[in-house]
């Protein structure tokens, strides 16, 4: 009889499983046994209200009455506990809580309690190292004799009911002399707190008559992730470094035009014939050839090439408008990039040349079918060109040589300069270096000695460049003449200065990756941001500069806050906390603000309020002091208190991460569309699946696009890729560091353990140009990027082990799910025409360094080779509950207007297709110790 009241109150189909139950309880009872009946009834939920004693037209209702013996009936809806003596009532309560409960303990870890902001974490209760489905509560309420009223039984419950909910195992009872995992007791003071009196040992102390309402305030308080009260004032203490200016230098030097002039001016004074190498437009050539042409008269004949991209424009400048008549192809013969010491690959003149075909096609109408390229390893010149197989014209750029920043390896750009002939005998080459050369090799070979001097590096302290940098920020700003002009393909254009913002901000990274394997043996993967401002000086002749600011890390002790003790007023409300902060102890005001903003995101969580299938996070407190948000997006929960692991035990949860790169502009957009679409138009989804949301994980990188995007909207500006301090904070997942954007997905983990996870990316949506670094994407990746090899992507990884085999057919089964959403579209058309470029001037030379795994209307890479596996990677780390972990990759890097828009329904069908398989897979529960428990990880079907 006794287990028909949780039969009757949870129905085993159902998803929602809240108590209706009202507990009409007397006044003068105080059986303690009903606090384990009320963690049993917390732990039969998976979402809560504290309205147990009070009538509120609940389904069911129990009553107490004084009989000769003890024992349970049930008269329609009513529960009636006859009972012969407050301690057989509470004896029996004890049973019917602890009825069927024997072994139902997991292999969870336990959570454990350090600070008492643990009591109710942001994932419900304790703290975990680790995520994990499960979760096993074991407590003991212990109230001291003189304590044990009515008034304070019933908010003891509540604590207990709460407890209950965030476990998925529990032992009973909780009212025991045996000892338990955590301990809660109750003592008569004449002050008012709760205190830690030991790990997984907490103290409320009160008086008689204030308890009741100290125990109320503790037992609804909620964490500040819900935007409760409880730890606020931990997060207030978040560590935000405020910046001086640890070094500061001016650079100047004369451009290359004024170090052109002034090398020309002495050579020899004889007729001859030049060829100029400069970095300018088009435009700018033109006018300093008139320019030389007045200042030097012996220059018979004066050619005026572009020192970037000098294949390129030498083609469609020079060679095709010199054959004069109608031709049917063209083929380039290229020279093999590969040298011995060279960062430079195969086709390094090839992608130079980028994109050539389209251009001729649109100014010759010659499919760019019939622009071919070939490799030669043993031609003298870098090109040859044959039009209709007619050799044409031959060319050997300026090239100069840069020591690349590890030291080891070198980089061969094209530079500025000049050869002088006398009619077809070369009499001359000087290399004058262009401007951007110049100010680069001072910035490696003079600045970044100079600073990391200034830098205090402990080499005993592996935790230095990782887990926090090794300073704030370096700011370049630098203004020179260049070439700059979009070229009327897709979203190309040519920029000698993005390509040395590229070059500085990635070379810094691997600078200081170098640093750290000579110094620590690891690289310093967190060395701090590296700020490029470029600007664009269209006088020629004018001086370049520089101005660089290098701000320290304000190098303090790494201490997190632990509330030791809480102090409530008169009312029982909070009142003051006291934390110690290392060796420090603080005491400060409860009832107060989170100090940190939102950014960014106010109008829309103000957008999102109205929606009751939605609700607000706070993940945690950025770098540079942002809170991130996420939402959680469920069937609406009505209750105050719920729990995350038991809606996942329900239904399938899926974690949508966007804004991880934040120069990858369109998944933030394309995920809260999706979330708005859900919500007002397809709501019977929630019926289903959960769904989480990180809107922006990286509100420092976003940061810092806004600002740079200003000055350039249309560069990739990569350095709002990594966070504030350069780091691809995803290595330092799971670990104690100053980078709260680290902790917002372990987070969801923990109080979700979610069966699928997206994190939806970009890649750069025009050529990535780095002359400084082989003209190619730094060593730091292992594959290609120079062009977008797709207009989306798919990448798929699993764990090699017991469960490789489920999660590789889920992979599977999703991958063609993507690949068929994309069947007809516009998108599968836009990827078949980038698949094919990036074949053709990557893939056909080196397979490996520009890879693809072709689906027909997708790329979804599945090999093991190519994808991330870094142990935070959550399949890697979870791979016996995480059944998918897919990244999404888009080309928008940086897109607007028409593309952009484009680009968020690239990603948003790319979603809609994992929502859609998560749909169709129904949730298959096991029996375990008699409690049906969902079946991990989920078989995509």
């Amino acid at each position: 009889m006794n287990s028909i009241i949780f039969s009757s109150l949870f129905q085993k189909n159902e998803t929602k499983k809240k108590p209706s139950l009202f507990i009409d309880l007397p006044k003068d009872l105080v059986p303690l046994g009903l606090i384990d009946f009320c963690l049993r009834l917390g732990f039969e939920s998976n979402e809560t209200d504290f309205d147990l004693f009070q009538p509120a037209n609940q389904s069911y209702t129990m009553k107490f009455l004084q009989y000769t013996r003890t024992f349970i009936s049930q008269d329609d809806s009513t529960f009636i506990i006859y009972y012969e003596s407050e301690s057989a009532l509470s004896t029996l309560l004890s049973a019917i809580a602890s009825e069927g409960m024997v072994d139902t303990k997991t292999d969870s870890p336990l959570t454990y309690y350090e600070n008492l902001s643990h009591l109710w974490s942001a994932y419900g209760t304790g703290e975990k190292d680790e995520a994990h489905p499960q979760q096993h509560i074991s407590v003991k309420m212990d109230i001291q004799e003189d304590l044990k009223t009515n008034a304070l039984l019933k908010e003891v419950c509540y604590l207990a009911l709460r407890l209950g909910l965030y476990a998925t195992s529990i032992s009973l009872p909780a009212i025991t002399t045996e000892e338990r995992h955590v301990t809660i007791s109750f003592k008569n003071e004449n002050e008012s707190y709760m205190k830690l009196t030991a790990k997984n040992a907490i103290q409320i102390s009160g008086m008689k008559d204030i308890l009741p309402a100290v125990v109320h305030s503790i037992a609804t308080a909620k964490h500040v992730s819900e935007g409760g009260l409880l730890g606020v004032w931990e997060f207030n203490e978040k560590q935000v470094n405020e910046a001086a200016i640890l070094l500061e230098e001016q650079w100047s030097d004369k451009s290359e035009a004024s170090y052109m002039i002034k090398a020309l001016e002495e050579e020899i004074d004889k007729a001859l014939e030049a060829e100029i190498y400069m970095t300018a437009n088009k435009k700018n050539r033109d006018q300093f050839k008139l320019d030389l042409y007045e200042k030097f008269s012996n220059l018979t004949t004066i050619k005026v090439r572009s020192a970037f991209k000098t294949g390129l424009y030498w083609i469609l400048e020079e060679v095709l408008p010199s054959v004069g008549r109608r031709f049917q192809k063209v083929k380039i013969v290229c020279k093999d990039g590969v040298s011995v010491d060279g960062l430079e690959q195969h086709n390094r003149w090839i992608m130079e040349l980028y994109p050539v075909d389209e251009m001729i096609e649109m100014q010759y109408g010659i499919p760019k079918e019939h622009v071919q390229f070939e490799l030669s390893s043993t031609q003298q010149h870098v090109y040859r060109v044959f039009v209709d197989d007619q050799l044409i014209a031959e060319l050997n750029p300026l090239i100069s040589e840069v020591d690349y920043v590890d030291g080891q390896k070198k980089a061969y750009p094209t530079t500025a300069g000049y050869r002088l002939f006398n009619k077809t005998e070369q009499v001359q080459e000087n290399i004058i270096f262009s401007d951007r050369e110049r100010f680069y090799k001072y910035y490696v070979k003079e600045l970044l000695p100079r600073m990391v001097k200034k830098l205090k590096i402990d080499t005993n302290n592996i935790n230095q460049g990782q887990l926090f940098p090794l300073f704030d920020r370096i700011e370049i700003d630098f203004t020179s003449s260049g070439i700059e002009e979009e070229i009327g393909v897709q979203q190309e254009a040519n920029s000698s200065f993005e390509a040395l913002y590229e070059d500085l901000y990635f070379n810094t990274l691997d600078y200081f990756h170098e640093l750290g394997r000579q110094l620590v043996n690891q690289p310093y993967k967190a060395p701090g941001g590296v700020i490029p401002y470029i600007h664009i000086e269209q006088d020629l002749y004018k001086p370049i500069k520089s101005d660089i600011k290098v701000y320290q890390w304000n190098d303090k002790p790494m201490t997190e806050p632990v509330t030791k003790r809480i102090l409530f007023n008169q009312e029982g409300q909070f009142e003051t906390v006291e934390m110690s902060i290392g060796n420090e102890l603080k005491v400060t005001e409860a009832r107060t603000f989170l100090k940190h903003n939102m950014k960014n995101l106010v109008s829309l969580v103000e957008r999102f309020k109205q929606y009751s299938e939605v609700k607000l996070n706070y993940g945690d407190i950025s770098y540079k002091g942002t809170v991130i948000p996420f939402f959680e997006v469920t069937e609406p929960i009505t209750s105050e208190y719920y729990s995350g692991l038991k809606k996942s035990d329900e239904k399938h949860t899926i974690v949508f991460e966007a804004g991880h790169h934040p120069n990858e502009v369109s998944s933030t957009p394309a995920i809260l569309e999706l979330m708005e679409d859900i919500v007002c138009h397809y709501p019977e989804i929630l019926k289903k699946i959960n769904i989480i949301i990180i809107p922006l994980s990286n509100p420092d990188g976003y940061e810092i696009m806004e600002s740079l995007t200003k000055e350039h909207p249309k560069w990739k500006h990569h350095a709002a890729r990594f966070n504030a301090v350069g780091l691809e904070f995803a290595h330092v997942k799971f670990k104690k560091s100053v980078f709260g954007e680290a902790n917002v997905l372990p987070l969801i983990l923990k109080k979700w353990a979610p069966d699928v996870i997206i994190d939806d990316h970009g890649i750069p949506a025009r050529e990535w140009v780095q002359p400084f670094a082989g003209y190619a994407c730094p060593p730091i990746f292992p594959v290609s990027y120079t062009i977008p090899s797709a207009k989306i992507y798919g990448i798929g990884r699993y764990a090699n082990n017991e469960t490789k085999e489920v999660q590789a057919r889920n992979l599977e089964l999703v991958a063609e799910r993507v690949n068929k959403i994309f069947e007809g579209s516009t998108f599968a058309q836009e990827n078949a025409y980038w698949r094919n470029r990036y074949y053709k001037y990557g893939t056909k030379w080196d397979p490996e360094k520009y890879p693809i795994e072709e689906m027909g209307n997708i790329n979804f890479y599945r090999s093991m080779e190519v994808t991330p596996a870094y142990s935070s990677v959550s399949i890697l780390r979870y791979p016996q509950w995480v059944a998918l972990d897919i990244i999404s990759e888009v080309a928008d890097e940086i897109v607007y207007d028409e593309e952009l828009i484009s680009c968020v329904k690239a990603h948003k069908l790319f979603n809609q297709a994992i929502i859609e398989a998560t749909l169709s897979t129904p949730v298959d529960k096991n029996n375990q110790s008699g409690r049906y428990i969902k079946k991990r990880p989920i078989e995509i079907r």
